[in-house]
């Protein structure tokens, strides 16, 4: 493992059942966003460009891993077959004080990087239920390296509450999202997919350091 574990796990958050990660991004605002897989969300947002800000707001969706979800978040983005969101502040003119606690939360912790998987088969790291980070292998399918792939070799187990978590390689970069599991959080399958590739999945607009 040649990343920082303790920081790593500082950029991974609660979202409804789930989790997310904090990332960066180049532009101005919004600099930081939540990406999380989309069936995290409590509901999907409807599909029409004629949207207003309450349709895509969801309130107490965001917190801190073990905690509450009581921060609220805007869906930038949401793609029901790659099954990966986008998540940024809330309208900051109308719930003010709502966008503060997003902009609180999320640069209050490290984020992380955002990385193309290139090799067909890489050891990669899962963030566990226990919140230690386990090594297992990301399998390419034969489409390339911008396809979703599968989890093998999880000896601690993929279990229900990690989707959302972030996949990371060995340099601590996030190349994918943890989007299936077993249904439970009492049992556990060692390998799943598929799972979200970020750079193959994640929208053109959403320029990543």
């Amino acid at each position: 493992m040649k990343f920082n574990p303790i920081a790593a796990t500082k950029a991974v958050i609660r979202v409804g059942a789930g989790r997310g990660f904090v990332v960066d991004t180049l532009e101005q605002w919004p600099r930081r966003l939540v990406i999380t897989a989309a069936h995290c969300l409590p509901h999907f947002p409807e599909s029409h460009a004629a949207w207003d800000w309450q349709e895509r707001t969801y309130q107490q969706l965001l917190g801190l891993l073990g905690t509450e979800p009581d921060i609220w978040a805007e869906c930038l983005f949401a793609d029901p077959i790659g099954d990966i969101a986008v998540l940024g502040p809330v309208d900051n003119q109308e719930l003010s004080n709502e966008a503060a606690a997003f902009d609180h939360l999320v640069n209050g912790v490290p984020p992380l990087s955002v990385s193309l998987r290139s090799e067909e088969a890489s050891a990669v790291f899962l963030l566990s239920l226990d919140r230690e980070w386990q090594p297992c292998q990301a399998l390419d399918t034969s489409h390339g390296p911008l396809s979703p792939f599968w989890l093998t070799n999880a000896l601690s187990g993929i279990r229900g509450g990690m989707s959302g978590s972030p996949i990371l390689n060995e340099e601590g970069a996030a190349i994918g999202i943890v989007a299936t599991s077993s249904g439970g959080a009492a049992e556990f399958d060692t390998e799943g997919g598929p799972n979200p590739n970020l750079v193959g999945n994640l929208p053109g607009w959403c320029r990543l350091l």
